[in-house]
């Protein structure tokens, strides 16, 4: 499996993202139940990842292997509240490789693409969210540089 470089996601690409992202969301499912899908959740998934494919805030790249889409990363800029020093800042909000295509660099690839597009828009900081319980997610966030800075703390009603 040779991988391509990282390119922008295009509409062809939809069917491919929404099923990464349901990869995405099972697995994180087996980690917490709060992140289980509910019923139906394909259609609108696409619709989602259309509208971010036309945001111009918003970046999804893809990794290709042999001619199809292995991995795919999304990220959103963002402007801060006027009374905040910092003017803007990127998150990260998915990044998912399939799982026979990881341990290759893809996931790499992918966070670069999105650090760069970050850049390119003047963002000075980027952060992600990763499941508390995600031991691999946080390993590779942390390989890539990223530290604690908000804990999320939740409560269950």
């Amino acid at each position: 499996m040779t991988p391509n470089p990282v390119r922008p996601a295009r509409p062809p690409d939809l069917p491919a993202l929404a099923a990464l992202w349901i990869t995405l969301l099972e697995s994180h499912a087996s980690l917490d139940p709060v992140f289980a899908l509910r019923a139906g959740a394909p259609a609108p998934l696409e619709v989602e990842l259309q509208e971010a494919i036309e945001d111009a805030d918003t970046a999804l790249f893809v990794a290709e292997a042999d001619g199809r889409v292995v991995g795919f990363c999304a990220a959103h800029f963002e402007r801060s509240p006027a009374l905040a020093r910092e003017a803007c800042r990127t998150e990260i909000t998915e990044l998912v490789v399939e799982p026979a295509a990881r341990q290759r660099g893809i996931g790499r690839a992918l966070a670069n693409g999105a650090l760069a597009w970050a850049r390119s828009r003047g963002a000075l900081r980027v952060e992600v969210r990763v499941a508390a319980r995600n031991e691999a997610g946080q390993s590779f966030w942390r390989r890539l540089g990223f530290g604690a800075f908000v804990d999320v703390l939740d409560r269950r009603l």
